[in-house]
């Protein structure tokens, strides 16, 4: 089949070569320059970041095995440490038991010795040979002795280690080391009858040094002596030492990891290479020469915490080359620097086989993703060839449309288009532009109507005649008028009251005389009572139209006219009209007057109900406060005045029945204090409901009752803090005040379960505060809002104007807030 070759090559040719500047080539040659600048940085970009987020993998992968092993080596010292700090601990606890042990033995000694030859023998015999018998006993390689002495005549009958020291007073001994220990003992002996004792000093004839010693004594009363074993801490702690050291010497952890250990001084005390033992550590050399013994010795004398380094060395058993990490810790008790080193042989394979593997892996995604890009590059300059050659005919389409759509005339020069294409788009630009104009108005419409809908919300304090000048001024805005009114209807349809009226052009505002408040009935009220008697609203634009009806409310002259009524559950409550706008109306118009109106009588429907809520709300608290009264006043009257009265009764006939019969006069008596509980319960009551004790003696006078009732009645602490400006307060005051404190207290008491109740009243000009705190289990207004007594207190605060707050304390219990501004 053949083809006219102008119907394919004509579409490439104008796009490829027109013969003005094009709009639907332009995208094609835009994309191809632009795809092939952001292939050639996308090469680029991704090449530079795939390296960088290679080397910043690597070197997070040494970062985190340095770290594993850091902590690994730290751990290990961590757990060296503590088994030292057992060790001793345990040796420690081992010579205490010894000691007791010993001692115990020469007391079990002395007892017998005591019992069986205390009838034939002195005292002082006795002595004597319980220190022969003590005396050669030795232990701890001759380092545990025996000691014994008066207390109160200060003499040491028996002191193996050092005989020449018997029969001395310990006090006047040439070394004053001994005094001290003496009087330290006298102590312990006088305070708990036995207990060990550590001392700092004690001398070796053998070696002539002093080391630290322990000793256990224990009161011997037949006697009067002290019974004593003690013994060297330093042979302890040799011998400690060598156990530990051996243990170092074959401690290993990890894959490769071993202990070293080495005196202040370098002298190395354990290594896993045995003839290094007893060498200095700064001899420790790497194979490349660093002094890596050194820096042990320097971290462990000068840091407090220890460290960590790194270091290279060469496997003693494979011979390569290896970085090993060791943690220095030093053990200052025993003047001790303690090294845990790790080879790191296993993290330097694994950083090879990451770095092999994400080499490879990096590359291959390189190649992978410049083929894709490649691939893309084409495709999307495909997609621009097609759819440039689509716009182009597309736009035509669209060009043939919006000539026969609009029929504006043209605005945009055809010299003005830097395209051929915008010569037909401009003139639909202009008709767009008509449009928009259009547009912009009604939302500048909508936007005003729910301007003055949000801003009758903060209208509190304007009446209700305000609003309605408001809302009327703004549906003259709304719809270009030049007057406008409002006109309330009566409950029987019959006739409608003018409440509101504006005339833009005169600019006057408000209404003629003789139509303030004046009904006026709806059937001769033209349009305006049309609208309510057909509920519906009337558009008349043209003058003939509106000649036909009555120009109420109007005076002057009328070219067009729009009245809306607003109904309210199926009835008109109002009617209101503009007239004489600059164009003509629409149900736009309708629409926006009808929304505004019902959201303004809406608004005043809430504002009216909240009014005479709050009007319902003082009469109920009125009615409560007289019938409380009332109820006080009749048990206080009426009950307490009679109970009284038969418990004088009572009272007589128990005094005779006291001669007559005893036992019915006890009984009388228990009847007659039930009879008291009641007189006293009733008077309770009618303080609790008649206020009449705030009045006669004052606010602070009758919440100091209430604390001491609450005292009396819940065995709780309870104080009143009442600042004396704060009386005298009108009749009508007080007693709110005094009720929101006594169910405050007692909701606290009784719910809270707390030790204490603070009160605190204060007053400060015109502004009173008081506040109720407890240190309870807390009685938040979530738990409380199902009861009465919140909206009692609520109700209260409310009728004096003030505000009422219960909020939770930070450190438990509940606070009850009353404050506000408050009249004489």
């Amino acid at each position: 089949m053949n083809f006219p070759r102008a119907s394919f090559f004509s579409p490439a040719k104008e796009l490829f070569f027109p013969h003005r500047p094009s709009l639907s080539s332009a995208p094609f040659r835009a994309s191809l320059l632009v795809l092939l600048a952001l292939a050639f940085f996308i090469a680029i970009f991704w090449t530079i970041n795939e390296y960088k987020t290679y080397r910043q993998h690597i070197s997070n992968i040494e970062e985190n095995y340095q770290e594993l092993y850091r902590k690994r080596v730290q751990e290990e010292l961590v757990n060296v440490l503590e088994s030292i700090d057992n060790q001793r601990a345990l040796a420690m606890l081992h010579v205490e038991d010894e000691l007791r042990v010993k001692v115990q033995s020469a007391y079990t000694i002395a007892s017998h010795i005591y019992q069986r030859h205390k009838d034939n023998m002195s005292i002082a015999e006795l002595r004597s040979m319980v220190v022969e018998i003590l005396r050669p006993i030795r232990w701890n390689n001759g380092r545990g002795y025996y000691f014994t002495g008066r207390l109160k005549e200060n003499t040491i009958d028996l002191f193996a280690d050092d005989p020449l020291l018997e029969g001395q007073d310990p006090e006047q001994v040439e070394e004053k080391t001994y005094g001290t220990i003496y009087q330290e003992l006298r102590h312990i002996l006088q305070e708990k009858g036995a207990g060990i004792y550590r001392y700092q000093d004690i001398h070796d004839d053998m070696t002539g040094q002093h080391f630290p010693g322990m000793s256990f004594v224990k009161y011997f009363k037949p006697f009067d002596w002290y019974i004593g074993a003690g013994t060297s801490q330093e042979i302890m702690k040799t011998r400690l030492q060598e156990e530990i050291l051996s243990g170092l010497q074959s401690r290993h952890f990890s894959e490769n990891g071993h202990i070293l250990c080495f005196r202040a001084d370098g002298t190395i005390l354990s290594h896993p290479v045995s003839v290094l033992v007893g060498r200095s550590i700064t001899s420790l050399v790497s194979y490349q020469g660093e002094e890596y013994g050194k820096k042990m010795l320097h971290t462990g004398l000068y840091s407090d915490s220890g460290g960590s380094l790194i270091y290279s060395t060469v496997d003693g058993f494979s011979g390569r080359k290896q970085q090993r990490l060791f943690s220095v810790k030093p053990y200052s008790d025993w003047d001790w620097i303690l090294v845990a080193d790790i080879s790191m042989a296993a993290m330097e394979k694994a950083i090879h086989d990451e770095k092999e593997a994400y080499t490879a892996r990096t590359f291959k995604n390189v190649a992978i993703s410049l083929v894709f890009l490649a691939v893309a590059v084409l495709f999307l300059l495909s997609i621009a060839l097609y759819h440039s050659i689509k716009i182009k005919r597309g736009i035509n389409l669209f060009t043939d449309f919006f000539r026969k759509a609009a029929h504006t005339q043209l605005k945009i020069r055809s010299a003005d288009s830097s395209f051929a294409e915008f010569e037909d788009l401009g003139e639909l630009a202009n008709a767009m532009v008509d449009d928009i104009t259009q547009k912009e108005h009604l939302l500048r419409r909508d936007e005003l109507r729910l301007d003055t809908l949000l801003q009758l919300g903060t209208m509190e304090e304007w009446t209700i005649i305000d609003k309605y000048y408001f809302v009327l001024n703004r549906i003259i805005q709304i719809t270009d008028s030049e007057r406008g009114y409002i006109a309330l209807v009566n409950q029987a349809r019959s006739h409608c009251s003018l409440c509101s009226q504006i005339n833009v052009r005169n600019r006057t505002t408000g209404l003629n005389r003789g139509q303030e408040g004046a009904p006026h009935l709806l059937v001769d009220s033209g349009l305006a009572g049309s609208c309510v008697l057909q509920k519906k609203p009337f558009i008349f634009n043209a003058f003939e139209d509106v000649r036909k009806y009555p120009s109420y409310p109007y005076k002057e002259e009328v070219q067009r006219r729009i009245d809306i009524p607003v109904n309210d559950s199926n009835s008109v409550v109002l009617v209101a009209g503009v007239c004489n706008s600059t164009r003509e109306y629409d149900n736009s118009d309708i629409r926006q007057m009808t929304m505004l109106l019902e959201g303004m009588w809406l608004h005043v429907q809430k504002t009216c109900s909240e009014k005479e809520m709050a009007k319902l709300e003082r009469q109920v608290i009125a009615i409560s406060e007289n019938e409380r009264s009332r109820i006080g006043r009749d048990l206080h009257d009426d009950l307490g005045s009679h109970l009284s009265g038969v418990e004088v009764l009572s009272k007589v006939l128990q005094q005779k029945m006291e001669k007559q019969s005893p036992e019915l006069a006890q009984q009388l008596s228990s009847i007659r204090n039930l009879i008291r509980d009641a007189i006293e319960k009733t008077h309770r009551l009618s303080r609790g409901l008649y206020p009449v004790h705030i009045i006669e003696h004052g606010l602070e006078a009758a919440i100091e009752e209430l604390v001491a009732e609450i005292k009396e009645r819940y065995s709780l602490a309870c104080r009143l803090s009442f600042d004396g400006r704060v009386e005298p307060l009108g009749s009508d005051i007080a007693p709110h005040i005094y009720y929101i404190v006594r169910e405050a207290i007692f909701n606290a008491a009784k719910h809270g379960k707390p030790n204490m109740i603070q009160i605190t009243i204060q007053r400060n000009g015109n502004f009173l505060s008081a506040a109720i705190v407890d240190d309870g289990q807390g009685m938040t207004e979530q738990k409380t809002r199902k009861g009465l007594g919140l909206h009692t207190m609520r109700y209260r605060a409310k009728a004096i104007g003030a505000t009422l707050e219960i909020q939770p304390n930070e450190i438990g219990g509940t606070t009850v807030s009353l404050s506000g501004e408050i009249s004489p």
